[in-house]
């Protein structure tokens, strides 16, 4: 696709300049400031902080004018210079003689037609949507099934994380999908995004690449997320339970849910106050599991870190164990909402939440999050405190009261393959509008809409919001309407700072708490060398992470608190014959990293 010095890692090749600006965060600051991808190259941690200082300085005025903009949200009008999505504006739309049809998975299927932005984006590219409609919570078996039938949406979106990803080779390899065009030169915005990012070295496949993934705009943090429990600090405060700082000790906290849950500060009546609660994909990890694990390699879903130089499961170390064992107790103590068991769809636990009726949920606090769920909150409860009804907490391991978790996350989120059997028309079409998508006017309209009616653009580049302000704040014309326009790149954590529109109390808070994480938590590192390396059995077998994920709801719900350990040993043990294949093949890796520090090194080399 591009000629470039490569390194191998494991069965992938991840070019040198990509490896290190992924490893190091430099990518999203680069995006950001629009500047070269020069410093890509930086081959110390000294020279990347260098880079990214300078980087910041040089965009200084747009700092300052997103900050004036985000407290001018507040007044009828503000102004900030925009979040560019490429270093340039974008080229002219090309005329097209036909109109096509394309189908697309996507959630709140029903929110994405009906409206202006549509109406925009449908007559520039000359497309009619067939929105396939898909809950969140179901994506992995959607997948799986248009996959198995061969029945797939012509543009198929994936979480295509370390759940999926073994299984997505397999189905590359079978000919499910179309390759992305060898040669970018009509999509410059396609190529700068590669140049830019590692994604596109993770999905190729004998030298093809399959997918185009959504980056993550965290590379300031060195892709660090925001990941832990947001609770009613207002009910905390009420009971006289709040700890300064919204930072607690793990009895601390628990202490205070169960205080909530008997003493119901939120009026609701007896046995209507529920605990803490999660989507299924955070749920119990979120409670206790990914609070023990003290080594360097972080996990959303439990799979296999390197131990002493060799792979090891993570579901068989004794961590897990306890963690399991701390949900167990939460579970049984009735501080973990019964129900989330069967909320398989996870929705159920965040209308509870939205409903008044929950006290904390675990959460991926990005500022876009932020802001979304503290306008419902404030929107069922108006004379309620926005911020508190939301807010961040930063809660201790059950095991050691210094400690705080954290996890990295990989660069990307989400991914997107054409189907193969989508004619070359609609193929073409759609690289069009990824292309577009991902320039400076394309960002634009992701982040407020349409020129002219929604914002105005300044002499200076900076942006002029034209939305409704209702009791101090914007109101967004279309909430939920951006599913297709945000597949390219992720827009509320850093893009979010310098939003016009975002409220500044979430700007404050978040941009807080990703410092504070930075500063005071153990940060669980991403294995790229693991995760993207392409085995036999780890493609065949994949990670087992569904099968561990509803062992562990199982004993939660039927085991015993004496009884769990052996319990979860003899069915680990069970699994071993499987899980030991893909765990040789691991170790069988002509490279294994032996610390974060290490696969730095060996990606710079």
């Amino acid at each position: 696709m591009k000629v470039m010095k490569t390194r191998k890692i494991g069965n992938i090749r991840i070019s040198k300049g990509l490896a290190l600006a992924l490893a190091l965060g430099l990518t999203l600051s680069l995006l950001l400031t629009a500047c070269s991808s020069s410093n890509q190259n930086a081959t110390t941690a000294q020279a990347t902080t260098a880079a990214v200082t300078t980087a910041a300085a040089a965009a200084g005025a747009e700092t300052t004018a997103a900050a004036a903009g985000a407290e001018a949200a507040t007044t009828a009008a503000a102004t900030q210079t925009t979040a560019a999505g490429s270093s340039g504006e974008a080229a002219a739309t090309p005329a097209y003689s036909t109109r096509i049809r394309l189908s697309h998975n996507i959630t709140d299927a029903d929110k994405q037609v009906d409206n202006k932005l549509y109406d925009y984006f449908s007559e520039k590219f000359q497309v009619d949507f067939d929105f396939i409609p898909m809950q969140f919570g179901e994506r992995h078996e959607k997948a799986r099934l248009w996959a198995a039938s061969g029945d797939l949406p012509d543009v198929l979106w994936m979480d295509l994380n370390e759940n999926l990803y073994s299984e997505w080779c397999t189905w590359v390899d079978s000919g499910l999908f179309a390759p992305i065009p060898g040669d970018l030169g009509k999509w410059p915005e396609i190529q700068k995004q590669f140049d830019a990012m590692v994604a596109d070295e993770l999905f190729t496949r004998d030298g093809d690449v399959y997918a185009l993934a959504a980056m993550r705009d965290m590379a300031s943090e060195d892709f660090t997320v925001c990941m832990g429990i947001v609770y009613r600090a207002d009910w905390a405060e009420k009971l006289g339970m709040r700890k300064e700082n919204d930072i607690y000790t793990w009895d601390e906290f628990m202490a205070m849910v169960k205080a909530c849950i008997e003493q119901d500060p939120g009026g609701n009546g007896p046995g209507k106050t529920f605990g803490l609660s999660g989507p299924q994909w955070y749920f119990p990890d979120m409670y206790g599991i990914y609070q023990t694990n003290t080594y360097e390699w972080g996990f959303e879903e439990p799979f296999f870190i390197e131990v002493d130089g060799k792979y090891v499961w993570y579901p068989t170390l004794p961590e897990y164990i306890s963690g399991l064992k701390v949900a167990k107790g939460l579970y049984d103590d009735g501080i973990l909402w019964q129900d989330n068991v069967v909320d398989s769809n996870s929705t159920m636990y965040i209308d509870l939440y939205y409903a008044g009726q929950m006290v904390g949920v675990g959460s991926h606090a990005t500022i876009g999050n932020l802001t979304s769920a503290r306008d419902r909150m404030i929107e069922a409860f108006p004379d309620g405190d926005r911020a508190m009804m939301y807010k961040i907490a930063k809660v201790a391991s059950p095991v050691d009261d210094s400690f705080y978790w954290q996890k990295q996350s990989p660069a990307y989120w989400g991914a997107n393959s054409i189907s193969a059997n989508a004619s070359p028309e609609v193929q073409e079409r759609f690289l069009d509008m990824w292309n577009w998508l991902l320039t400076d006017e394309g960002m634009r309209f992701r982040q407020y809409g349409i020129e002219g009616e929604d914002y105005t653009l300044n002499a200076d580049g900076s942006v002029e919001s034209l939305w409704e302000i209702k009791n101090g704040k914007y109101v967004d014309p279309y909430s939920q309407a951006r599913g297709f326009y945000g597949r390219p790149m992720l827009t509320d954590a850093e893009y979010a700072f310098t939003k016009v529109t975002t409220p500044e109390e979430d700007r404050i808070d978040g941009d807080a708490a990703w410092k504070w994480d930075w500063a005071n938590a153990h940060i669980g590192k991403v294995d790229y060398n693991m995760l993207y390396s392409s085995t036999p059995n780890k493609d065949a077998l994949g990670m087992f992470v569904a099968e561990v994920k509803a062992k562990a709801i199982d004993l939660l719900v039927n085991s015993t608190q004496d009884k769990i350990e052996g319990e979860w040993k003899a069915w680990t043990d069970s699994m071993m014959p499987k899980v030991q294949l893909v765990l040789d093949d691991l170790n069988s890796l002509p490279y294994i990293p032996s610390s974060y520090e290490d696969l730095v090194r060996h990606m710079q080399e």
